[in-house]
């Protein structure tokens, strides 16, 4: 990442929807834009989710995800922060779109619900308004 910024998010999600992080994506052809991996840091108990566009495997997002301490009655797991590159070509992205961005890569590449989380229109990728032709 050229310009990265990370911020505290503190979302819980679902024990299936970690497994589905987990798994990632590989391209399989020129039309899959997205490449998720995974990085576990064993260590310290955390798990990095790197979401990374394919045309020059650039970096995007990295969620950190920290697992339940064992013994935990609700499940699930917490996204500790999100990472994000602010500039996408010259359009400034902020801490609210770099979330919004890596939930809709997330439902639409693996399946995820994320469901603490309301749905968002795909156009929502685009629709802020740096992304605007003529937007300054």
């Amino acid at each position: 990442m050229e310009e990265p910024a990370t911020a505290p998010w503190g979302l819980r999600i679902s024990d299936a929807d970690f497994k589905k992080l987990k798994v990632g994506f590989e391209p399989q052809d020129q039309d899959d834009k997205y490449r998720v991996s995974v990085t576990d840091q064993s260590q310290s108990g955390t798990v990095s989710i790197h979401f990374a566009r394919t045309v020059r495997n650039r970096e995007l997002y990295v969620l950190v995800i920290k697992p339940n301490d064992s013994g935990s009655s609700n499940g699930g797991v917490k996204v500790e922060a999100l990472t994000w590159e602010q500039n996408k070509g010259g359009i400034r992205i902020s801490e609210e779109q770099g979330k919004k961005e890596v939930v809709l890569v997330a439902r639409h590449l693996l399946g995820c619900d994320f469901d603490a989380l309301p749905e968002y229109d795909v156009s929502d990728m685009w629709s802020h308004p740096a992304a605007h032709i003529g937007a300054k």
